[in-house]
């Protein structure tokens, strides 16, 4: 692991964090966990759930956006294992949580990463973090 976690977002209705970054010699692996709270986890399983009927109007589809800067390079990250749970514990109190883990494929020279995420059909606006990595651990000169 080369960083984590770090708060990206902390209200009442939404937790997202950046878990960890952990790096690999060809680039570096990140993990991010999305919690929503009532009427935002409502949103988001109603954003996320099958849409097996093609005529429903209502029907939507939408998920945690994340775009990523790594020194020059700029991108929407696609998630490599989105998986969400919804849970409820009581009749009024839901929670819903995802994990999804992004590949990037090169470690920044810079040794920082710049994270834009948000969904906005859940309530979350785009919010945008510098992180400070520093050197990659993984490309530690031999002797």
């Amino acid at each position: 692991m080369v960083h984590g976690p770090v708060e990206l977002v902390t209200s009442r209705d939404v937790t997202l964090r950046l878990s960890e970054v952990v790096a690999h010699p060809k680039g570096m692996l990140l993990r991010i966990e999305l919690t929503a709270r009532g009427r935002s986890a409502d949103l988001a399983r109603h954003e996320t759930r099958p849409l097996d009927d093609p005529d429903d109007p209502s029907a939507r589809w939408s998920y945690l956006a994340v775009n990523v800067r790594v020194d020059d390079l700029e991108g929407v990250a696609d998630a490599r294992h989105p998986h969400s749970t919804a849970t409820a514990a009581a009749a009024d109190a839901s929670e819903y949580h995802s994990a999804p883990h992004y590949w990037i494929s090169d470690y920044p020279e810079s040794g920082t990463i710049t994270l834009t995420a948000g969904w906005k059909e859940i309530g979350l606006l785009p919010r945008t973090r510098t992180i400070t990595l520093g050197p990659n651990p993984s490309m530690r000169p031999t002797r």
